[in-house]
């Protein structure tokens, strides 16, 4: 059998070493640098903390448990952190919806531990505690991953097993006989033959739908992550404010994310004023009693398209009308990636399906577009809390 994975992020790596581990002629084709996109920008916060279905609440705690199946196999554990991940609410409202979630969590099993707000240093030392915190919880089961680090390990498990990396070109489109999907074309002309295309391409999936004449809308708004310079803090834990997400990176480093600070993204020139990364550096420094901001430099401005279907849900299967393209595109990739590929790698190999994956079908997408149904988010699926 000959695949064809159209995007090297997380998913498309996960899915090469998945199917090459199964004996498939496996050929990855991206654009970018392996990883340089939503992988990239991505917080790479693995959780379950607030997707109120249960369905993917479901999936998306199996695949943080699954996590630490691919480390076995890759055998390395230098990419995956699991220091958990303590939200702090600062008004009386959004200290009541965090109780809230915290209540909804607890009947579904998930550690979420209410925490004195006077006692956040005990829990990190570089939290600074503010007047203004109300509410906090501690969630143990959650963490990050070091998003480089486990592409570049899946990439060599992959290239180890005979999966060819085709990097620096982009896919023009899908060749078609009929509706019998066979292969892949390249903007620069040459074809890659195969039995199944599997479309990781992120946010990119509805540019190479619509090459095709399908109108899905995959994109979200752009969102960005700074990475700073070593020894910026010495913070141990994934930390969300409401104003901004932090995270732990390797030598003392953080990643800081903000919604505010995505909407400052100038998308005309695809990058971030300088004003911006200072004032989110500003409040870095109000939350974290080590991390001076004047002398903190952004290492890292990483800006991408984030995938988001029309409802926030994942979109993994068969794609309806098109024999040979499989689809995978989803918002929580860096959490989803290690049980969607492996799920995605036996329905490829056995054609046979997997119910787990039952609620997240291309067959809503479909229907949605036909209906003209537009873009709305009934999930809030991630980054930091509404303050």
């Amino acid at each position: 059998m000959k695949a064809i994975i159209v995007g090297a992020g997380v998913i498309g790596a996960s899915i090469a070493f998945q199917l090459a581990k199964r004996g498939v002629q496996t050929t990855v084709i991206d654009a970018e640098t392996p990883g340089a996109a939503a992988s990239a920008a991505s917080l790479a916060w693995i959780n379950s903390n607030n997707k109120a279905l249960r369905p993917y609440h479901d999936l998306s705690v199996m695949s943080i448990m699954e996590w630490q199946l691919v480390a076995r196999e890759l055998k390395s554990d230098q990419w995956l952190h699991p220091v958990g991940n303590l939200h702090v609410a600062d008004t009386p409202e959004s200290a009541a919806g965090l109780a809230e979630r915290v209540a909804r969590l607890h009947s579904y099993g998930y550690a979420a531990i209410p925490y004195p707000v006077d006692d956040l240093h005990l829990l990190d030392r570089s939290i600074t505690r503010r007047e203004s915190y109300e509410y906090a919880a501690f969630f143990p089961f959650e963490g990050y991953v070091s998003t480089s680090l486990l592409i570049h390990d899946l990439i060599g498990a992959a290239k180890s097993l005979g999966a060819r990396f085709v990097l620096g070109e982009r896919v023009r489109g899908l060749v078609v006989q009929g509706s019998q999907v066979c292969g892949a074309r390249l903007e620069s002309g040459e074809q890659f033959e195969a039995d199944i295309v599997i479309a990781a391409a992120g946010a990119g999936l509805g540019d190479l739908l619509a090459s095709h004449d399908i109108n899905v809308r995959t994109s979200g708004t752009p969102g960005v992550s700074i990475t700073t310079s070593p020894g910026a803090s010495s913070l141990s834990t994934v930390l969300h404010f409401p104003a901004l997400s932090i995270r732990p990176e390797a030598e003392g480093r953080v990643v800081v994310r903000s919604k505010n600070t995505d909407r400052q993204i100038d998308q005309a020139a695809w990058d971030l004023p300088q004003g911006a990364v200072d004032e989110l550096f500003e409040i870095a420094g109000e939350h974290l009693n080590d991390f001076e901001a004047r002398h903190v430099l952004a290492e890292r401005i990483a800006i991408a398209s984030r995938p988001y279907l029309f409802d926030g849900l994942p979109v993994v299967g068969n794609w309806n009308g098109l024999d040979g393209l499989y689809v995978t595109t989803m918002h929580s990739g860096v959490t989803l990636a290690a049980i969607v590929s492996r799920l995605v790698a036996t329905e490829v190999v056995s054609g046979e399906s997997h119910s787990l994956l039952d609620e997240f079908r291309p067959a809503r997408v479909l229907e949605a577009a036909q209906r003209g149904v537009g873009y709305f988010d009934p999930y809030a699926l991630e980054g930091e809390q509404k303050g």
